[in-house]
């Protein structure tokens, strides 16, 4: 026969707790206007951004240029610009706990710390997932309207930015997850995720080396790129998501050490 111990640990690690603290972290989210309002800006931004992509294509194109490209594939581009939004949403999910205090609280309430994290992983990940699918799908329309005849794309185009947008803000909202636990502060998370996608990348073309150009490739941004588009040079769209998920991996469990041996 099990000990009341023993029961109280293994219930504490069931699905339906972790559903139970999902749900309430769902509440947490979407109660907060300025988390849904940066959503919001996201959508908003890539749309419009994708239309204005959509025009430059087409302009460029008349005068000579080549600049054909799959619609849903101009509007995946925008998002090294709308990918901010996404990732400052989940990174204001953590901090704001550690900002206000809350923390205490919430680990009171779900004392088991790897199912607290669980749960705010498994939210921002359905989250950030779907919003990447459906603003893909959602921009490709003003995006291939205003591309004209250089913005052609097929359903298989589509569906590879659409699901590769959705994976890539899905396992970029976990690295800031992880970013979040070990700065615990939202200025500091925010800045760190920009140089992460933005910053890091851009310094590193500045330098003329092999090896660190070829580090750039393993960036998140270039992998999601190449996941999005299929392109097989300098690796296919497999490797680009492990390489991708590697990130979350690692940024994620530096996150959950420093949540586990950090006081609250």
């Amino acid at each position: 026969m099990s000990s009341p111990a023993i029961n109280q640990a293994t219930s504490g690690l069931s699905a339906p707790s972790l559903m139970a603290a999902t749900r309430a972290e769902t509440t947490k989210f979407f109660g907060l206007r300025s988390l849904t309002g940066l959503f919001l800006a996201g959508f908003v931004a890539t749309i419009a951004l994708s239309w204005v992509l959509g025009i430059s294509a087409k302009a460029s194109g008349d005068n000579g240029f080549d600049t054909a490209m799959p619609a849903p594939l101009l509007a995946f581009a925008t998002l090294q610009f709308g990918q901010l939004f996404f990732a400052a949403a989940s990174a204001l999910h953590i901090t704001n706990e550690y900002s206000s205090g809350t923390i205490a609280s919430s680990l009171q309430a779900v004392p088991r710390r790897g199912i607290f994290l669980g749960a705010k992983a498994l939210l921002l990940f359905i989250v950030n997932f779907l919003a990447g699918v459906v603003m893909i799908l959602l921009a490709t329309i003003p995006t291939a309207l205003s591309a004209g005849e250089y913005g052609t794309f097929s359903f298989p185009d589509m569906v590879s930015a659409a699901l590769g947008a959705g994976t890539y803000l899905a396992l970029l909202s976990l690295m800031v997850l992880g970013l979040g636990l070990l700065c615990r502060n939202s200025a500091g998370t925010i800045v760190c995720a920009i140089m992460l996608v933005i910053g890091l990348p851009q310094i590193l073309q500045l330098i003329p080396i092999e090896w660190i150009q070829e580090v750039i490739q393993y960036l998140p941004t270039s992998a999601a790129t190449f996941m999005a588009t299929g392109a097989s040079e300098p690796y296919g769209p497999t490797v680009a998501l492990l390489v991708l998920v590697a990130w979350s991996v690692a940024l994620l469990g530096a996150g959950c050490i420093s949540l586990k041996r950090r006081d609250a």
